[in-house]
């Protein structure tokens, strides 16, 4: 279910900033006055509390994990989308409030609708405009710096901040990938063709480009506005050079499998202030990468792939699984909605075997890559001005059911090939030079780094770990990030979803971003994992009697299969520099500036934060809300948590002390008191709290366990208002009083 994994993340960092806005600006429920049609069972007075409900509620573990039936996946989703609704509007007055705006002057481009997701660049509040104001709030802390992409039409903009200085900005032609993803949502049942036109015609995008603009130094918990004027005669933002295609194959989904020979070409190498990547002329694939500022090199390639979905059948062994750890290696277990497994421990190629194509297009302030390994897997490699990453954009589908490139495996009585409807599971690779030990990292529910090693289990597991699936053991939930090192140089790779990833061969890590799936695994959802892109799954049908468009057992459904676009930020540097950066850009991937926009006239805003002071680098702002405040006499609920994790950095993973009143000393966000509770604000923090009393059940859990507690903190410090000190990864939770 990654389309409802990356729902939940989103909405979570909208939550995060409305509850926020509510506070600073306060505004009421009845202010709002647009309840949720679908209202989660009341628990607090805020407008945010019925999409604090549903978010959480999606959580569930048969929820956004997607062990649950498409009906159940679709309530979900609806709850949500219902809920963020009235957040929106909550959003959209209080702003307008900040920038002293009429109600109903804002509009928000949140992925409720085709024609209404900044994540596939449609958003009808910037499309078909001359000019417009960005709004955008920033949710964490500290300061942050972010590149935002604005569909438009047109390709000569300028960009002015809130006082009127020009901000560095860069237009891009809308590319035929993206162009094409709201076409996807169409279902055409029943439709004749000059339906099918109309209808394309009403979801097709109408911007053609796609506006970059530097939103620098966003104040922390604060605001920010900057304008976007079309046609203007200096400061223009000029549309970068025209995008240059380099040589690769020109093959489609329905050319037979053939393996190409790659003509040879010069390599190409693309750069920017921090990095440097050289493409490889033969292959079209990612050969290096460097950081220009450390020095900091490695081989590195991206690639794709896919796994046969296992429908029952042996596991091949390789030889570096002993004897000794093999479990049975047959078993009629499927791959399905609760169990991974494939078919094979390699990966197929995503479609017909080609050299990607590849286009570059170089500008001032982003420089891009795109490549297509198939029309159903592509990505889009970015290097931005001064940043010390680089985004990979991915998107994968819609995932084709048959595999006509690839030779039958079953035959009709009469001989007729039958079609390789296979599911398919499909992963993005990076592969590096560094030697890492088979070992690597992968974060627990985004907090502590947990280290795996490769066909083996932690010192804590209870017996010698017996290998049954060699592929799928060694794949792990992945929240926030994963990461391997050499001792001097690491490389993270963190995501905007909850991912599955691992690393099957030293100093490489995969992640897999779709599955679309043809039978059921038999462990109780009793339908396969087979989604489209409008969600019209038949219900009738019989488990594994389904096609290309949605289940067809009653009719109703001729749809795209679901298609999914997410990121990955890759950092690569010397180990304590990856350290330092990977948690802070982690929160700032999660929890964006919140984008909100107007074509209402707009007076002079100066950059504007709620805080007094920003917190410090290690600490977070978790939770301000007030939507508990009724049940707690007025007070809002504070909480705040620590990054890092002990020995992770150096300097950063000490604790960290918090003067509250310092933090919050502006007019409007004052706090006068603060007394700390439970983590859920349930009860008081007093008295002696329960300690866990535990053993370790080997010598090697045991000498983990010893390791562990020579760098940890164990003494918490308690709290004397306004003072707050924070170990590493430690959550503490307050009821504050703000004046």
């Amino acid at each position: 279910r990654p389309a409802l994994k990356r729902q939940v993340r989103f909405a979570t960092g909208v939550l995060a900033s409305a509850r926020q806005l509510e506070v600073v600006t306060q505004t009421t429920a009845k202010e709002v006055d647009r309840p949720s049609a679908k209202h989660a069972p009341v628990v607090g007075s805020s407008w945010t509390d019925s999409f604090e409900g549903t978010v959480g509620v999606a959580t569930h573990h048969d929820g956004m994990s997607g062990t649950e039936r498409q009906d159940v996946t679709d309530d979900y989703a609806m709850r949500i989308s219902s809920s963020q609704k009235e957040v929106e509007a909550g959003i959209g007055l209080a702003v307008s409030k900040l920038l002293k705006l009429e109600r109903g002057a804002v509009s928000h481009c949140h992925c409720h609708a085709a024609d209404d997701c900044l994540n596939i660049s449609v958003c009808a509040a910037t499309t078909g405009k001359d000019a417009f104001t960005i709004a955008a709030w920033n949710p964490l802390a500290h300061s942050v710096s972010e590149v935002a992409r604005i569909p438009v039409s047109g390709g000569r903009w300028s960009v002015t901040d809130g006082v009127g200085r020009a901000v560095p900005s860069q237009v891009v032609p809308l590319d035929e990938r993206t162009k094409g993803l709201p076409l996807l949502y169409l279902n055409s049942f029943g439709m004749s063709t000059r339906q099918v036109a109309e209808a394309k015609a009403r979801l097709e995008n109408k911007a053609d480009h796609v506006l970059m603009v530097a939103l620098e130094s966003l104040p922390p918990v604060g605001l920010a506005t900057f304008h976007a004027a079309a046609d203007a005669e200096s400061t223009v933002a000029r549309a970068a050079p025209p995008p240059v295609d380099v040589a690769g194959e020109a093959a489609q989904a329905g050319e037979a499998a053939e393996a190409p020979a790659f003509a040879e070409a010069a390599d190409t190498v693309v750069e920017s202030d921090v990095f440097s990547l050289t493409f490889d002329g033969a292959s079209g694939l990612l050969k290096s990468l460097t950081n220009k500022r450390s020095g900091a090199t490695t081989a590195l390639a991206i690639s794709w792939g896919w796994y046969n979905s296992s429908v029952g059948g042996c596991t091949e062994y390789g030889p570096e699984v002993p004897p000794s750890a093999r479990l049975p290696p047959c078993s009629d277990q499927q791959s399905g909605a609760y169990i991974f497994r494939p078919n094979s421990s390699t990966p197929f190629f995503p479609g017909p075997a080609r050299k990607p194509a590849m286009r570059v297009s170089r500008g001032p302030l982003v420089t891009e890559v795109a490549q297509t390994f198939s029309p159903w897997a592509s990505h889009v490699i970015r290097l931005f001005r001064n940043a010390s990453f680089v985004e990979v954009e991915w998107t994968a589908g819609p995932i084709p059911v048959d595999t006509p490139w690839l030779p039958p495996v079953a035959r009709h009585s009469d001989g007729r090939p039958m079609p390789n409807n296979w599911g398919k599971e499909v992963i993005v690779r990076y592969t590096s030079g560094l030697e890492a030990g088979h070992t690597w990292y992968t974060d627990s529910n985004g907090k502590e780094m947990v280290k795996r090693a490769y066909n083996r289990r932690g010192p804590t597991y209870p017996h010698d770990y017996n290998i049954s699936e060699p592929v799928a053991g060694n794949y792990y939930p992945v929240n926030a990030m994963m990461a391997l090192d050499d001792g001097t140089h690491e490389l993270a790779v963190l995501t905007d979803i909850s991912q599955a990833g691992a690393s099957l061969k030293d100093g490489e890590v995969e992640f897999m971003v779709h599955r679309r799936v043809q039978a059921d695994d038999s462990r109780g959802v009793q339908e396969p994992l087979n989604e489209t892109m409008c969600g019209c799954n038949d219900i009738h049908a019989a488990p594994g009697k389904m096609g290309a468009h949605g289940r067809e057992g009653d009719g109703g459904c001729e749809c795209a299969g679901l298609t999914m676009r997410g990121r990955h930020l890759l950092l690569f540097d010397k180990v304590p520099a990856v350290r330092a950066a990977r948690r802070a850009l982690a929160e700032q991937l999660n929890f964006p500036p919140l984008l909100t926009f107007t074509d209402a006239k707009v007076a002079p805003f100066k950059p504007s934060s709620s805080l007094g002071a920003p917190l410090p680098p290690n600490v977070k702002l978790v939770t301000l809300t007030s939507n508990y405040a009724d049940i707690h006499d007025g007070q809002l609920l504070l909480r705040l948590s620590h990054l890092y994790g002990a020995g992770e950095h150096p300097t950063l993973s000490q604790p960290a002390t918090v003067d509250l009143s310092q933090v919050f000393s502006k007019e409007g966000l004052k706090i006068s008191a603060a007394r700390e509770t439970t983590l859920g604000a349930s009860r008081p923090l007093a008295g002696r709290n329960h300690v866990w009393r535990t053993h370790s059940r080997t010598e090697a859990a045991a000498r983990e366990a010893e390791e562990i507690a020579r760098g940890a903190f164990e003494s918490r410090q308690p709290f004397a208002y306004p003072k707050v000190t924070l170990r590493p990864m430690e959550v503490r939770t307050f009821l504050a009083t703000f004046a």
